[in-house]
């Protein structure tokens, strides 16, 4: 009789960080989803590249701290963009597989 294999650990979050480095306008960007914390945000990014690991090559994860109606969030990003149409495509790619994907350029 074959043993059981123990479940897989779930990989290691690396500490978030939020930016506060402003970004430059006209830069594309895509929002993958607003979270109630920097923590939960990074937990979605680990498991967006699980499943769309190939994809997300070449992209960086963003955390930005956001205030909307006295409540605050934090938006989920990745950079490396060359151009809104690049963004577009991407979250063209993501939202056929049932992703969250804003395309969007800094102001």
């Amino acid at each position: 009789m074959a043993a059981a294999a123990a479940p897989a650990p779930k990989p290691e979050a690396a500490p978030v960080t939020v930016s506060t480095t402003p970004i430059a306008p006209g830069t594309s960007l895509v929002q993958l989803g607003a979270f109630e914390s920097p923590e939960v945000a990074g937990q979605e990014w680990l498991r967006l590249k699980g499943r769309f690991g190939e994809l997300l090559a070449g992209h960086d994860r963003l955390v930005q701290e956001a205030v909307s109606g006295g409540r605050t969030f934090f938006r989920l990003r990745a950079t490396g963009f060359a151009d809104l149409a690049e963004a577009r495509r991407f979250c063209s790619a993501l939202v056929a597989e049932d992703a969250a994907c804003i395309p969007v350029v800094v102001r």
